[in-house]
């Protein structure tokens, strides 16, 4: 019985339905203000993993999946416990505030994505990509 239980569990795991808890989580990152470094993308925003509609003229961003699926209860991405929480942005000497709303797909782990407002407070939208840093606020 137990070889049949490690068995199921060995297919879960590989199936991506096991997930461990990321090494340094965004949530302790949260309580000890650890500043994470990234690029910085933008995207247009819509309806977000965090089932908010979010627009072009808000302070809003995506984080990597990497992050934001481990806290995401049952499968539903709507009570994910990252979303509306605070980050600060600071890029050569510049900084802005975003609020967490969705979800990257294409992001590494600490690459942030925002809406192109957003990006062109901090940095040409031409470069397209760009180093940052941010923390939790």
């Amino acid at each position: 019985m137990q070889s049949i239980n490690k068995l199921i569990l060995a297919l879960f795991a590989t199936s991506g339905l096991v997930s461990a808890a990321p090494a340094t989580s965004p949530l302790s990152a949260l309580a000890s203000r650890q500043t994470m470094s990234g690029d910085l993308t933008y995207y247009t925003p819509g309806l977000g993993a965090c089932g908010v509609y979010s627009g072009e003229e808000d302070a809003v961003v995506a984080l990597s999946w990497q992050l934001f699926d481990p806290y995401t209860p049952n499968g539903n991405p709507n009570n994910n416990s990252l979303c509306g929480k605070k980050i600060h942005i600071s890029l050569g000497g510049k900084k802005a505030t975003v609020t967490v709303a969705d979800r990257c797909t294409g992001c590494q782990l600490d690459d942030l994505d925002v809406p192109v407002k957003v990006f062109a407070s901090l940095a040409d939208p031409d470069v397209g990509r760009t180093k940052m840093t941010w923390t939790w606020a």
